[in-house]
């Protein structure tokens, strides 16, 4: 996915901060493989879930939890619900 087309999602405008939006971007690909999600680009579902989890960090940088954080958790727990389990190949297939 283009930095640009995140930058977007963010509203973020200048390059100030694209070494962390990028590093952000590797760090929710590792994220998604490691709950058995397949890297996917062409699935509008997985790039959602990309833009999800940059946007959770990238705003919530500080320790603590509320409520808005854990509203979002369960949304991209459910994105990643279907991720994975859209993914699973029926051994008839």
């Amino acid at each position: 996915m283009e930095l640009g087309e995140i930058k977007l999602f963010l509203r973020v405008d200048g390059t100030d901060e694209d070494d962390l939006i990028s590093g952000l971007q590797r760090a929710a690909e590792i994220y998604l493989t490691n709950t058995g999600v397949t890297q996917d680009y062409n699935n509008e579902l997985y790039k959602i879930a990309i833009k999800l989890l940059i946007k959770h960090w990238y705003d919530n940088r500080e320790t603590f939890v509320d409520f808005k954080t854990t509203k979002l958790d369960f949304s991209l727990e459910s994105i990643i619900f279907s991720l994975k389990y859209s993914q699973v190949v029926t051994p008839w297939e």
